[in-house]
């Protein structure tokens, strides 16, 4: 199977891998908002916090680069470790959802 331009795989009618994962992520996403406090927490902490870190230091990049002070503050590199952070995360999560489902399989299944 090639990958189109919008990333959707579905050459051979089989769900994509990208489409399997924002299926076993609505379904971790589903589970965590209908479970406690300390459940959604685990569920979205991590992650929250990494696209607001991601966010603010793009903001903070922008706004101060009018500023005399840019010069002295890494906010270039600020945003791009914040962004690979953001990344890691991601990726850390598609692995936790995604390990156990093999190409073929529909996260569905058994339901």
């Amino acid at each position: 199977m090639v990958a189109m331009n919008d990333g959707q795989d579905h050459g051979n009618s089989e769900a994509c891998a990208g489409c399997r994962f924002v299926e076993a992520l609505v379904q971790h996403l589903d589970a965590a908002v209908n479970g406690d406090d300390q459940r959604w927490h685990d569920a979205t902490g991590e992650i929250t916090d990494k696209m607001h870190s991601a966010l603010w230091a793009l903001h903070r990049m922008r706004s101060e680069a009018a500023t005399t002070y840019s010069d002295e503050i890494d906010n270039h590199g600020e945003a791009a470790r914040a962004i690979a952070a953001l990344g890691a995360e991601i990726d850390q999560l598609w692995h936790t959802l995604m390990d156990d489902v093999s190409q073929g399989d529909d996260p569905n299944a058994g339901k």
